[in-house]
């Protein structure tokens, strides 16, 4: 944690914006770690904020979709569907394989008829 809230005042300091999104992502990833489900998703909203205002789409999925787990541990289901429909919506327009194939087992795994395409499915509005 230490080395990362140094790299983090670094990325402040110097602007890098992309870094700074992704360090305290990582942070956000120590905190659910922890145990502390309210202090990683403080990070995780200040990752995403960063994240969208510089258009990085595939940050942007990392976060939310770790956002969705964070939602899902807190018993807040609908939230969680809502980050996941979203990151397979954006995944879609980049083409991120690798974060579909996560989603995929996501649906497989909570039992969703058709797999990946069950995102597709969902009615959530955001």
């Amino acid at each position: 944690m230490a080395y990362l809230e140094k790299s983090l005042k670094i990325q402040v300091a110097i602007g890098d914006k992309s870094g700074e999104g992704a360090t305290l992502n990582n942070i956000a990833t120590i905190y659910k770690a922890r145990g502390d489900l309210t202090k990683a998703l403080e990070y995780l909203e200040k990752s995403l904020k960063i994240r969208v205002a510089i258009g990085d789409k595939s940050g942007e999925c990392a976060t939310r979709f770790n956002m969705g787990h964070i939602y899902l541990a807190n018993d807040e289901i609908e939230e969680a569907y809502k980050s996941w429909k979203k990151v397979y919506l954006i995944a879609i327009e980049i083409e991120y394989a690798q974060v579909l194939e996560a989603l995929e087992g996501l649906a497989n795994g909570f039992g969703l008829e058709g797999g990946l395409g069950a995102w597709a499915k969902i009615n959530i509005a955001f």
